[in-house]
């Protein structure tokens, strides 16, 4: 039981990034469509600019996974490419794990033979 607790965290540790962007993902799923009030860490939004490029992104995102496309289209543009992105980079992360393993796998076994 102890060996598959320890295989499990291992798996964890190694595949970090992209837990992390399910979490992200996950969180924009829950997070209510039409919030009036945010909370933002942009350091040119809370310097007081009126525009920077990537506010925005985020709210847009979190409509687009509720289905509002045109409304997240409105707030800003690159939402689908976002969402694209890391859904790919979530992909790539657990593609190159189990690569990774099969080719540790395929050499232990041909060291014994």
């Amino acid at each position: 039981m102890n060996k598959e607790i320890a295989k499990a965290g291992t798996f964890m540790k190694l595949n970090l990034e992209a837990f992390i962007w399910i979490a992200v993902l996950v969180y924009f799923a829950v997070s209510p469509v039409l919030a009036t009030d945010h909370f933002t860490l942009c350091p040119l939004s809370n310097a007081g600019f009126e525009y920077c490029p990537g506010c925005g992104l985020g709210r847009s995102i979190v409509l687009l996974i509720h289905g509002h496309v045109s409304e997240s289209l409105n707030m800003h543009p690159l939402a689908i490419f976002a969402v694209i992105i890391l859904s790919t980079r979530i992909v790539g992360v657990f593609r190159n794990y189990f690569r990774f393993q099969k080719q540790v796998s395929t050499l232990n076994n041909t060291e014994y033979q």
